[in-house]
């Protein structure tokens, strides 16, 4: 959903689901626990610029909540104000649809393009379960509804969750530890992650400083210039492998196996250059524009037929 002024403001210092996302260890872009901290703390910011897919999210929005209504007869409201936990006003979120005669249900919507739609070919992909975990969790709602519109190919899922209290208890844990932290400016221990944060909180140096390294961080640079070092030598090997399947397949755009199954292909990058694609996924066996087809396939929220 889109979110107003007022309620961006109100996530201030607070966790809500893509925070929690971040604290369980399965958001994919924003951070880690450190950036996380760094933002709740006030030495960083979290603020991204919408890009077209994040609109184009928002944009289908509607249409997408109005098929789900149309497969299962139920019926949506949009909560436009934040919903806060009952006992921690710091835990909040802003949940897609709540379902109208139902207060055990809500619902998230999603809008999948085609390079990610093989994530959910097992049921809903990891990187979404905190999310509408803690959206459970603040509002007492313990089945969750997935709405899916796969761009590519015209098809609508719904997958189905449900959450145990164990599941709520063991976030609402991890939550309040992590608030801990921030409310006693501990800091947790960095990752490959924690870039941006750091280079919000430094972005200048002071020409009259310096600082001695101790042994644990002289290690580090020693170490740092090993791993380049290994790094420029896997990446002369890439070079060199890709220029003899270069050399190979001369101006043929598919290269097969002994089996006659695909294992590169050429693709035009958004520069119009040609570049390999060694990411070769089998073609799906039913391209049908059926929007009420189910996938069938079980995992973590399977998808059903409405």
């Amino acid at each position: 959903m889109t979110l107003n002024s007022n309620q961006i403001e109100g996530r201030a210092g607070r966790i809500t689901g893509t925070r929690a996302s971040i604290i369980e260890g399965t958001n994919r872009f924003d951070g880690d626990l450190y950036s996380l901290w760094s933002v709740l703390t006030g030495r960083s910011n979290d603020k991204i610029k919408p890009s077209l897919m994040m609109r184009l999210g928002h944009y289908t929005e509607p249409g997408n909540v109005a098929e789900y209504e149309l497969k299962t007869g139920r019926k949506c409201r949009q909560v436009h104000r934040t919903i806060y936990h009952k006992q921690h006003n710091r835990l909040c979120g802003h949940p897609d649809r709540l379902i109208i005669g139902d207060k055990n249900r809500g619902l998230e919507c999603k809008a999948v393009f085609q390079r990610s739609e093989s994530d959910w070919d097992n049921g809903v992909p990891y990187y979404y379960l905190s999310q509408v975990k803690h959206y459970a969790m603040i509002t007492g709602r313990m089945k969750w509804d997935f709405s899916v519109l796969f761009l590519a190919y015209g098809r609508h899922e719904i997958y189905e969750l449900e959450f145990t209290k164990q599941d709520i208890d063991e976030l609402l844990e991890k939550e309040l530890a992590f608030l801990k932290l921030v409310d006693e400016d501990t800091a947790p221990e960095v990752t490959a992650k924690s870039t941006d944060a750091l280079k919000q909180e430094w972005k200048t140096t002071d020409p009259e400083s310096i600082k001695v390294a101790d042994e644990q961080i002289a290690d580090r640079v020693k170490s740092r210039q090993s791993y380049k070092e290994m790094h420029e030598g896997v990446k002369a090997q890439l070079d060199l492998h890709e220029n003899k399947i270069r050399q190979y397949m001369e101006d043929a755009e598919t290269l097969v196996d002994s089996n006659g199954d695909t294992i590169v292909t050429y693709k035009m990058n958004k520069s119009g250059s040609r570049r390999f694609n060694f990411n070769i996924k089998k073609e799906k066996k039913n391209g049908s524009n059926d929007a009420s087809q189910s996938s069938g396939k079980v995992g973590v929220g399977e998808a059903v037929h409405a």
